[in-house]
């Protein structure tokens, strides 16, 4: 759908030229626009690149979902409806633990997850590295101070809780690095 224009463009060219080649302002404009250029320079400059700050919080989204998720489960699963055994004080410091779980598919999947971390953080800009490892040394402070806590309260079921979530606060890491470094898999045509 185009438009034809007529050959003969005299009448638009004769109404063009009557128009005033100058319009004043009925106030002046100036100071307003000189204030507000005034308040852009005040403000300090916004960093450029700030995916480094997003990708630490979608590390704090995941793992607060996870954390939410998990609790979820951990409520819904049979074990959750059964009274807490009872425990005397000098019982519960004999059975409470505050390593991590020993099984053999847990440390085969820890192994691999770890490993899969290390080798994808790789990719990563080393900027980007060096946050990522900072959060996971915070993380893993965190877990240690909690531990010494517990050794005072290991009955707390909010330090323990917290240890839980440390836990699952790394391995989240250790998750999103690995599924945000993924290599591009081609599509092809069906």
């Amino acid at each position: 759908m185009s438009r034809e224009y007529p050959a003969d463009n005299s009448a638009l060219d004769a109404r063009l030229a009557a128009l005033p080649r100058e319009l004043t302002p009925a106030r002046d404009l100036w100071p307003g626009i000189a204030v507000s250029i005034a308040a852009d320079a005040a403000r300090p400059a916004m960093p450029g690149r700030r995916w480094p700050l997003a990708l630490a919080a979608g590390v704090a989204v995941a793992v607060v979902a996870g954390f939410i998720g998990w609790q979820a489960h951990r409520e819904a699963s049979p074990a959750a409806g059964l009274p807490p055994l009872a425990v005397t004080g000098s019982e519960a410091l004999r059975q409470a633990s505050f390593a991590l779980p020993r099984g053999d598919q847990y440390l085969a999947a820890r192994a691999q997850l770890v490993a899969t971390y290390r080798e994808r953080l790789e990719l990563l800009a080393p900027a980007t590295r060096a946050r990522i490892e900072q959060d996971l040394a915070a993380i893993r402070a965190a877990n240690a101070d909690i531990r010494r806590e517990l050794a005072a309260d290991p009955q707390s079921p909010v330090l323990n809780r917290l240890l839980e979530g440390t836990w699952q606060q790394e391995f989240d890491l250790y998750t999103t690095v690995a599924r945000c470094t993924e290599p591009a898999v081609p599509r092809t045509r069906t």
